[in-house]
């Protein structure tokens, strides 16, 4: 699995989704369906989550069969960007990160988002992610979760 770690500067989660959708898409990651799929899904079960009173993420992701290969994208914006909330969706959060996930196997997304979601219990992982450079991001995530195998 490819990870990518991207700051990107975006007006809203539209935008910023579309962005990731088109140059995934160009890098032949996913199909040409991926971004209509990614939408829906987002608004269909919203990803925004609260993860501690400082630290809020999103988890965006389509259908597998909309990805050719397997990557892991990190996002930093410029400026915070709402996403709805996993578990109210009425809510809008503003989000510190968002990490795409871009997975082929159905076994294997609900094994490395178990993953993903146990390392934002770590404090070390959370300062990472709002303080670190892309490389030290990266750095972490291959240490930390990227050695999981499915």
């Amino acid at each position: 699995m490819d990870i990518f770690v991207l700051n990107v500067d975006a007006s809203d989660r539209y935008e910023l989704l579309h962005s990731l959708a088109k140059k995934l898409h160009e890098l032949g990651y996913v199909k040409d369906t991926y971004l209509k799929a990614l939408i829906n899904r987002e608004e269909n079960y919203p990803t925004g989550l609260v993860v501690n009173e400082v630290f809020h993420v999103a988890i965006p992701h389509a259908d597998v069969e909309h990805v050719e290969k397997e990557a892991l994208v990190v996002v930093k914006t410029h400026r915070r960007i709402t996403f709805k909330k996993m578990d109210e969706p009425s809510v809008e959060i503003p989000v510190d990160a968002v990490f795409l996930l871009v997975i082929k196997e159905p076994k294997g997304y609900v094994k490395f988002l178990a993953a993903l979601t146990n390392l934002f219990t770590n404090e070390e992982f959370i300062k990472i992610i709002l303080n670190g450079t892309p490389n030290e991001i990266e750095e972490y995530l291959k240490k930390n979760l990227l050695i999981f195998r499915w």
